[in-house]
Formats: structure tokens, sequence, C-alpha cells
């Protein structure tokens, strides 16, 4: 298997620099015909503006009728879409939400994306949001609850809005790593009652997050100047890494550091916590003791003989929790300094351990492991970009596969060798019904074999087979920019050419740099 150099970015936008994107579901949560709609603008970028997010262009409202005029969405910079109809740099869209997301949505480009209302979170849309938070968007959900007009509906509601807003987990919105409203609540740690505090409400909060262990007295005390970009630098290689939780980073030893109180506190608005440097084992207890721990990076790596480096190792061999130790380099060239720290790539390149089951050795990360499920849930991995893969997207309720005497890996070798190309990747993604006792259903949650087919479920009826490929597709599509690549869908071709929605996309596909063709089954010759 290749391997991934997490090194290669510099960093991201921050998420009051990005574009900031409205997608409104106006069949669950309608406007009246009554609200003024420059007022719902008005309020709608003030809460925003409340959350540190200066830039949104356009409110995107979708499916219901609206009884307002052409003039007043116009002049409220609101885009109505109605059902069975839509929008996307002049190719047709069917009016789904999640369709126009997942196209407006790029990985080169991360977006502040906020949904009204939030969506249930067993739905398809729920899924493809956390799909797009892994790819580093910002993902905010308005949940109302039980709150009534004139909610959202005048200029004044913004409060409300803001109070109203979530993560994915239901939680308040996580910014760069850390929680909103928690800037003039960083905990004050001067004793040991007090760190438990720390750690009992971390375990009561939703998601999981993660803890960043920095003993300053072996690695560069930190200085009003450099705490900032050193916190955002921390938070930043954690978030490379597949981490988009809250960041706690506690700087033992930082108590005694002498800051004048008439000034700006710099560790509190970089929200990194200053602890005496004797809490540190119980720091480690406390960690151990949480039910859902996220991962844990320590700052600098323990020296062998330190005891500390058996209680990591414990961590990573008896509990399986995502352990993370950085080694500054000692590069005469690079001085020992917390400047180090300021840069993601660079903390990332000198970064050991386990993060989410893979190894990471000095920034570089296993590409994939032959027994996960490449199910779109995190970024696609690529082990050839040189030669233009091949992506199979397969709808089993058309063309099912064979059953007897054929396993997974021998359906892989037949689809491959339909292909003349030399030295290609290919991956096959098959959708299944999610019924019980279906074919390939036990398929989905425990890959036994070596090749790249995935089994995925499709829902329970043709319409959510067709969705989950299709946001499938574009996520796919996401992953593999810039590069080119050979795109097959299996599918009933009649019944595809006569949807718009599915056509479309492969116009789309087709008028980038990718080779799309859709074929029957019996293209494999099995």
């Amino acid at each position: 298997m290749g391997e991934e150099d997490l090194t290669k970015f510099s960093g991201y936008r921050s998420c009051e620099t990005r574009q900031t994107r409205v997608f409104w579901d106006l069949v669950k949560y309608p406007i009246p015909a009554s609200a003024n709609l420059e007022d719902v603008e008005i309020s709608l970028k003030a809460a925003l503006y409340q959350l540190g997010l200066y830039s949104c262009e356009t409110i995107v409202a979708y499916g219901d009728r609206m009884n307002h005029s052409e003039d007043d969405l116009r002049d409220s910079r609101i885009l109505h879409l109605p059902q069975g109809q839509g929008e996307a740099q002049f190719y047709y869209f069917l009016s789904e939400m999640a369709v126009d997301i997942l196209y407006r949505a790029h990985n080169d480009s991360p977006l502040n994306i906020m949904v009204i209302p939030r969506p249930d979170t067993k739905s398809e849309l729920h899924r493809v949001l956390r799909c797009l938070q892994s790819r580093h968007h910002n993902i905010l959900l308005v949940n109302p609850g039980p709150h009534a007009a004139p909610f959202l509906f005048n200029s004044v509601s913004w409060e409300s809005i803001v109070k109203c807003t979530e993560d994915l987990d239901g939680g308040k919105p996580i910014m760069e790593g850390r929680r909103t409203g928690d800037g003039d609540a960083t905990p004050v740690i001067k004793d040991a009652r007090s760190l438990v505090s720390l750690f009992e409400s971390v375990s009561q909060g939703p998601g999981r997050t993660a803890f960043v262990f920095w003993d300053v007295n072996k690695y560069s005390k930190p200085t009003e100047a450099n705490i900032l970009d050193a916190g955002t630098g921390i938070r930043e290689a954690l978030q490379r890494l597949g981490h988009h939780g809250c960041v706690e980073i506690l700087a033992f030893g930082a108590d005694i550091l002498k800051q004048d109180p008439s000034q700006r506190d710099f560790y509190k608005e970089a929200r990194i916590i200053r602890i005496p440097h004797g809490l540190y084992t119980k720091a480690l207890d406390h960690f151990a003791e949480l039910s859902n721990p996220g991962p844990l990076m320590v700052i600098p790596t323990p020296d062998r003989d330190d005891p500390q480096r058996w209680v990591l190792k414990s961590f990573l061999q008896e509990r399986h929790c995502d352990v993370l130790s950085v080694e500054p380099p000692a590069d005469v060239d690079l001085p020992q300094d917390a400047l180090f720290l300021h840069y993601p790539n660079e903390i990332l390149a000198c970064t050991e351990g386990v993060y989410e089951g893979r190894q990471i050795t000095r920034g570089r990360r296993k590409m994939k492991d032959i027994h996960e499920i490449q199910d779109f849930s995190k970024p696609i991995t690529f082990q050839n970009r040189a030669t233009p893969g091949v992506f199979v997207f397969w709808n089993l309720e058309d063309f099912p596969f064979p059953t007897t005497g054929w396993t997974p890996d021998k359906i892989y070798q037949k689809i491959d060798s339909a292909f003349p190309f030399a030295g290609y990747e290919l991956s096959i993604w098959a959708y299944v019904k999610d019924e019980q006792g279906s074919w390939g259903g036990d398929f989905l949650t425990n890959k036994t074999w070596e090749s790249s087919i995935y089994f995925l479920p499709g829902g329970g009826d043709k319409s959510a087979r067709h969705n989950r490929m299709l946001h499938d597709i574009f996520l796919w599509k996401a992953d593999v920019e810039p590069d080119p690549a050979n795109l097959f869908i299996v599918a009933n071709v009649a019944e595809v050419v006569e949807d718009d929605e599915f056509s479309s996309i492969i116009d789309l596909l087709q008028r980038t740099h990718y080779k799309v063709s859709v074929v029957p089954g019996s293209f494999f010759e099995f």
C-alpha cells in the first residue's frame, strides 16, 4: 500500500474569510407569506456576523411555493428553487438540496454551509453534510425546535438564530477546533479539583474532543507574540488528520509565565489552558478515564526513559486510542522556538503515532487498509494518480452480481478484465438494498477480501439508491480532482437517459476532464 504525505498543504482558510452559503428547506420550515424577506436576510446575516462569518452572498430556498414577488426575492438575495426546478451555473438540476450543496462545495476551497432547518440525523442529507465536514467544510445547522414565528422572520431575531445554531453532533458550532461561545470561558486550572472539572465538562459534552499536552518546560515557552498562531497551527494539524471536533490545548508549566494583567490575555484568546506542570500525570489519568476520547497529541515526544512514554504506549496498545507525539526538529537552521508550531505542515512532518487505526511516521500515513470500507464518509485515497483511474458505480438492483461461486475478489477480477488499460487503479462501489437478508447485506460492515470493491447501502427503494449514488459520485469527483479519470455507471441505461437530473450530472462531468460511460451489467460478460 502507498503512503499519503500529510505535509503537502499550508493550512486552511479561516472560517471568517470563507464564503458562506445558506440552504433553506421550505417544505420543512416555510417562510410565512406575511414575512418581510429583507428582514429575513438582515436577521440571518446578523446571526452569521455574530458567529464570525462575514461573507454570505446568497440564500438558496428549496421546494414549496412562496407568496413573494420576484422583486422581493431579488432585493433580499434569496434564490428560490421551486420543486422540479434548479440552477447550477447553467446546468439543469432538480432542486434537491443535497445535490446543489455538493455541486457548490469544492475540496480546494471549503465553505461555511448553513442548513435550515436541522435535518434528521438518519437522513441522507445529514450523511452528506457529515461527508462534507470530513472534507473540511464548516457545517452549521439551525434547529428552530419549539420556536414559533417570528423566529427567523424579523430583523431582530438574530440572537435566537445564534442560540439555535448547532454543529452536526448537536452542540454549539465548532470553528477551527473551538466551540463558539467558549471564547470568554477559557478554564483557569490552578489545582487538581479544577482539572477534574475540565475533564468532566468534556466528558459531558457532545462529540469527541482532542487533547494536546504541551510541556512548555521541555519545548518552547510561548510568548504573547506567538501564542495565537501556535494555537491555530496545532488545531489545523489535527484538522488535516481528520479531526473536526474541539481541540483543547493544555500548556503545562505556562502558569508561571508572567503576564501583565493590564494587557490582552493572548492565552484566553487562543483558548490555550495554562496548567501547573505538577498536574501532568493527573491529566493523563483523567484522559484515560474518558469514555469516548478523541486523539491525544503530546508536544514534545517524551524521552525513552520517561514514564509518560510508557503511559502513551498503554493508551495505544490496551485502549486503542489515537495517540500522536510531536518531536520538534533539532536542525540548527530552525531555531527551537514556538514559531515551529505556527505551521501545521511542519508539525505533521515531525509527528508519529496512530490516528484512526493508521500508522503515521513523520508526516506520512499509510494510504488505506485493505479491510477498510471506503464509503465516502472520509475523503477517498488514491494510490496511483499518474495514470487515469477507472471507477465503477454499480446499481445492484438493476444488475445483480451472480451469486453461486462468486466472491467479491472474483467479481473484482472479472470487472478488471473488461478494461484494456495498463497501470491504472480500479475501485468499485456496488449499491445493495437495505433489506434484511438481501444479497450483499453481509458485505456492508465486514470487509474480509483484499480487492477495492465496496458494498454500500443504497436505501430501501430505487429513489433512495439513485440519490445515494448521485451524492457519492459528487463526493468522488471532489476527491479525484484535478486528475482525469474514467467513470463507469452500471445502471438501467434507458432510465438514466430519461432522468433529467442524472443525465445533467453526466453532462457536467463530461464537460470537464472525465470520460463517463453508462453501461448495462452485460458489458462485463459475467
